[in-house]
């Protein structure tokens, strides 16, 4: 990394630690920072923590937060956490707990926050009522068929509670209700102590930064406010998907002592950005408070410090050709431009941040530069179809935002003398206050160095294989891998390993070799027992040789990672005359020239231990 993209970092990590932001609770005011959703749909390998965790120098470049899943287990291969079974079992399909450790840590050193998803509305079971018991420092936690509400899918619960001579909660459901799992009741003892238990656990124990609420329809604001008045949450944000009044209701509905202790998702904002650009009509984006309903928070004075704005999320984006949903369908990069250059806190979703990264990059950095935050004030100058333009008051100066199929020839009257063009894209620009323009060239400069820096290490890639090695205590044992295009080893339960091991360092082990043809292919693997007998969770993200232990535990196998204690089990490669191979690379794929003293290299397409 240049030195000014580690200044940078430097200076991101001081504003995430600054003491009134560790005084706020809920969201701090005028808040400068961009969060990413670090996830989409079955986002399984690009969003495994160990992945996440490569990319923390450069997510500080650009994000104060990374909003990821629902982290515990939750049963089942390729699980999206949104039916909750764990909450002290860290193991979920986007890796362990160590991982996960690993991750909030290096997020946190380089002045990256981490939000968890929360998801405590309803909790799954095995069976209709069976909740699994946990046991945290000394703890017992478990939820009972008392904290179901009695009302729980719209009284079928009741009704097989009957059958089954098992006792509900006396309390209804303070919000709306949710089927397939069990709908909780937030009036229970059992239930304030569990979650608040489980939140001090996220926040003191894993290291989380705030919470991101799945699902506050289904129960009242005000025990968010309880929740997070009780583990004094920094930052959370609610999913209440509705109308900006209604939004705006819930947000007050969390108020502790008459102040809201959580920001929200603002859904309208989202809308009208979605309806202009899908329509070809930028007058959508116009502020209009007479339509109160439809009038995003980001644009009310009010309540823009708890508007945390987005264009897209896991639930609206287009999953598949059976369920479409509602997506922005084009301009994507324009969109975010504005939502990038207004005020609120925008949330940036992952996969646009992998298609259109140097946009994004830029855009990002253009408000760092204005000093654009959460409360900031705008002026509409533009406003028609084709062309509209707003332009934002931060700290540090002021910006303009041009969005529009004709914006290429649009300029801004009146901004001409006090404003330059300094980015532009496919139906966007940016105009910045002149006194700020040459800290843009001076961070641009160190932007483009670090994308050159990116381009030579991915053509310096050279194909290789990769072992995967598996000692069990069990038999038989099955190896199940899959890709971002499909299963590597056959259908479920995958290739039975009989037969097939190897000895290393004097140990017998199972192994499979998988090919890596580029810098980017990782591949997923489970260890099972044979259909329906006892499986790890996914093991995902793999692309070097590993080395992995799995013993069976409470009906599942659970695995470690020990490659560390196996690396002498590396073949050295040699020349036909006994010296090593000139063309030396390091596990990132660049060419090192020479051999290092010590660590794991390629040579030949092979893996070597020095």
């Amino acid at each position: 990394m240049n030195k000014f993209l580690l200044s940078f970092a430097i200076i991101a990590s001081s504003l995430f630690l600054t003491p009134s932001n560790a005084q706020a609770q809920g969201w701090p005011s005028e808040y400068e920072g961009v969060m990413l959703q670090g996830f989409y749909w079955d986002s399984y390998t690009h969003t495994r923590w160990t992945k996440l965790e490569a990319q923390a120098k450069q997510l500080a470049t650009c994000f104060d937060l990374v909003w990821i899943p629902n982290s515990g287990y939750c049963a089942g291969h390729n699980n999206m956490g949104y039916m909750p079974l764990y909450f002290w079992d860290q193991n979920s399909s986007f890796g362990n707990e160590a991982e996960l450790r690993s991750m909030i840590s290096t997020f946190k050193q380089h002045g990256i926050g981490t939000i968890a998803d929360v998801v405590i509305n309803h909790h799954n079971t095995e069976g209709w009522f069976a909740f699994p018991k946990e046991t945290y420092k000394g703890e017992t936690y478990q939820f009972q068929s008392t904290d179901i509400c009695k009302n729980d899918d719209g009284g079928a619960t009741l009704t097989q509670a009957k059958k089954d001579g098992v006792s509900l909660s006396e309390n209804n459901d303070t919000g709306e209700d949710w089927g397939g799992c069990r709908d909780m009741d937030h009036k229970s003892a059992n239930v304030q102590r569990i979650v608040k238990a489980y939140e001090d656990y996220l926040l003191n124990d894993l290291g989380y930064a705030g919470f991101r609420y799945d699902m506050v329809k289904g129960f009242s604001p005000s025990f968010i406010a309880e929740y997070n008045t009780a583990c004094k949450a920094q930052y959370s944000v609610g999913e209440y998907w509705d109308s900006s009044d209604n939004i705006k209701k819930w947000v007050d509905g969390t108020a502790s002592d008459g102040v809201p202790t959580s920001a929200a998702f603002d859904f309208q904002f989202r809308y009208r950005v979605r309806d202009a650009f899908n329509g070809n009509d930028c007058k959508n984006l116009l502020a209009d408070p007479a339509n109160t309903g439809n009038y995003p928070l980001a644009y009310q004075e009010s309540h823009r410090k708890w508007a945390v704005t987005f264009v897209e999320n896991h639930d609206t984006q287009y999953r598949n050709e059976n369920e479409p949903l509602d997506p922005l369908k084009k301009d994507t990069v324009a969109a975010n431009a504005f939502m990038l250059a207004m005020p609120g806190t925008p949330c940036v979703f992952l996969a646009h941040w992998l298609d259109c990264k140097a946009d994004i990059r830029r855009q990002i950095t253009a408000r760092r530069i204005a000093g654009i935050h959460s409360q900031s004030t705008y002026e509409n100058i533009q406003n028609s179809p084709a062309a509209f333009a707003n332009v934002v008051q931060g700290k540090k100066g002021s910006l303009i935002v041009a969005v529009g199929t004709s914006v290429g020839r649009y300029t801004p009257r009146n901004y001409t003398s006090t404003h330059t063009l300094i980015l532009s894209g496919h139906h966007y620009k940016y105009y910045l206050s002149n006194e700020l323009v040459e800290e843009w060239n001076e961070q641009l400069k160190a932007i483009e160095a670090e994308e050159e820096a990116e381009r030579e290490e991915e053509e310096s890639f050279v194909p290789y294989t990769a072992t995967v090695y598996c000692k069990a205590d069990f038999t038989p044992v099955y190896f199940y891998a899959w890709d971002s295009k499909g299963q590597l080893l056959g259908n479920w339960p995958g290739q039975l390993m009989e037969g097939k091991t190897k000895v290393v360092d004097g140990e017998e082990w199972y192994y499979e070799e998988f090919p890596i043809p580029t810098k980017d292919y990782e591949f997923n693997i489970i260890f099972n027992q044979g259909s329906g007998k006892p499986q790890t969770a996914d093991i995902v993200g793999i692309k070097t040789t590993s080395f992995f232990t799995a013993t069976i535990s409470n009906g599942r196998v659970d695995y470690n990672n020990v490659t560390d204690e196996h690396e002498t089990g590396i073949e050295e490669v040699k020349t036909e005359n006994g010296g090593l191979k000139t063309e030396i690379y390091d596990l990132q794929g660049r060419c090192l020239g020479t051999l290092p003293a010590k660590g794991i290299y390629i040579q030949g397409g092979r893996k070597i231990l020095r």
